[in-house]
C-alpha cells in the first residue's frame, strides 16, 4: 500500500467528514481522529527572539526538554509557541529532543514542516538541538530504510551518532538508542558498555540521561519492557540524577528509583491517557514541555501546558559524594 502524505490523509479525511457530516456516523468519529493525530493544519509562532539570551557558566544552565512533536500540526506549533515564550522569559540555549521528530513520511521531505517551521523563533535565536532517536525516527527494529531515516535525522540536526554525549556548564548529557536492537540486539552489550564508562568518567556535578522509550511510564505504551533491567542498576550504580523520555504521550515523574528520578515529556503534539502508579509522583495527559534551571546543587524542574499552565514543579538536590 502506496504511504500517504500528512496533506493527502488530512484531505482524505476532511473530505470523508464533509460528505458524512449530514449522516454523523464516521464524522462524528473522524473529527477526534483528526485532533488527536494532530493533523489539522496550526500557525507556525511569530515571535522574535533575542539572540544567545541565555547564560551558561560552570555552575548554572537552563534547557528545555521535549519528545514526540512530529506531526507539523496544530499542536505542535502550539507547543513550539510555548517554548518560544519560554525562552522569552527565561532563556535557554539547549533543547534535548526525546525523539519522533517527524511522523507521516521521511524527514527529509517534512524536515520544514516537523521542524524548521515550529522551531523558527529558537533557532533564529540560536538554541542547539539535540536528539535522542525515537522508533518514529526509524522502525522500532532497524530496517535498511529505517536506518536511513536515523542517518537523515542525524545529519539535519547535526547529531554525531545514535548514541553520544555532551557537557553543557554542570551537566553532562547521554544519549541513547533505545530501540529494541539498541537495548537487545547484537550490539546492545556495546552500549551498554560505552554507557557505563562514560557516567564513570563523568565528572560534573549533574547526570541526564535521554532516550526515547521510559523505563517507567504509566501510559499507552508503558514502561519498556526488559528496559530497567539493562539500564536500570547502571543508573543506580553510576548515580544518574534525571533520565527524560518521551514515547507515552503524557508527562510523567517518578519518585525516585534508586537514587533516580524518571521523567515522561512526551506531550510535544498529540496527547494519550495516562494512570498512575507506584512509581508516579505527578502525571498528566497534556501538550507539554519541561523547562530546567540548573543552579548549584539544585535543579528545578517546571513541566508546562502549550496554555503556560505549569503541571508540575519540582526540585532535586545533587548527590553527596559522587
Amino acid at each position: 500500500m502506496p504511504q500517504l502524505t500528512r496533506r493527502q490523509l488530512l484531505a482524505a479525511g476532511l473530505g470523508a467528514a464533509g460528505s458524512l457530516a449530514a449522516g454523523g456516523g464516521l464524522a462524528g468519529r473522524l473529527w477526534p481522529l483528526l485532533g488527536r493525530e494532530d493533523l489539522v493544519p496550526g500557525a507556525a509562532p511569530d515571535l522574535a527572539l533575542p539572540a544567545t539570551a541565555w547564560s551558561t557558566t560552570a555552575d548554572r544552565l537552563t534547557f528545555a526538554a521535549v519528545g514526540d512533536t512530529g506531526s507539523g500540526g496544530r499542536q505542535a506549533m502550539a507547543v513550539a509557541d510555548r517554548m518560544a515564550r519560554g525562552y522569552q522569559a527565561s532563556p535557554y540555549g539547549l533543547v534535548t529532543h526525546l525523539g519522533d521528530l517527524c511522523y507521516y513520511g521521511r524527514v527529509e521531505d517534512r524536515f520544514d514542516d516537523v521542524f524548521v517551521r515550529p522551531m523558527r523563533p529558537l533557532i533564529d535565536a540560536g538554541v542547539r538541538f539535540e536528539l535522542a532517536i525515537g522508533n518514529h525516527d526509524g522502525d522500532l527494529h532497524h530496517s535498511d530504510e529505517s536506518l536511513a531515516e536515523i542517518d537523515a535525522e542525524l545529519r539535519l540536526l547535526g547529531t554525531p551518532a545514535r548514541t553520544y554525549t555532551t557537557s553543557h556548564g554542570p551537566v553532562d548529557f547521554f544519549y541513547l538508542d533505545s530501540s529494541a536492537p539498541g537495548l537487545f540486539g547484537a550490539d546492545a552489550t556495546a552500549q551498554v558498555e560505552w554507557l557505563d564508562d562514560a557516567l564513570a568518567s563523568s565528572a560534573n556535578q549533574w547526570k541526564v540521561v535521554c532516550l526515547h522509550h521510559p523505563l517507567f511510564s504509566s501510559g499507552s505504551h508503558g514502561s519498556t519492557p526488559g528496559a530497567r533491567n539493562v539500564l536500570g542498576p547502571v543508573f543506580a550504580r553510576r548515580s544518574v540524577d534525571l533520565v527524560l523520555s518521551g514515547h507515552d504521550h503524557h508527562y510523567e515523574r517518578t519518585r525516585p528509583v534508586d537514587g533516580v528520578t524518571y521523567v515522561v515529556s512526551g506531550g510535544g503534539c498529540k496527547t494519550t491517557p495516562v494512570g498512575r502508579s507506584r512509581f508516579t509522583a505527578a502525571a498528566a495527559s497534556a501538550l507539554q514541555y519541561l523547562h530546567v534551571d540548573v543552579a548549584g546543587d539544585r535543579l528545578t524542574g517546571r513541566s508546562v501546558r502549550a496554555d503556560g499552565v505549569v503541571l508540575d514543579r519540582f526540585e532535586l538536590r545533587a548527590r553527596e559524594g559522587r
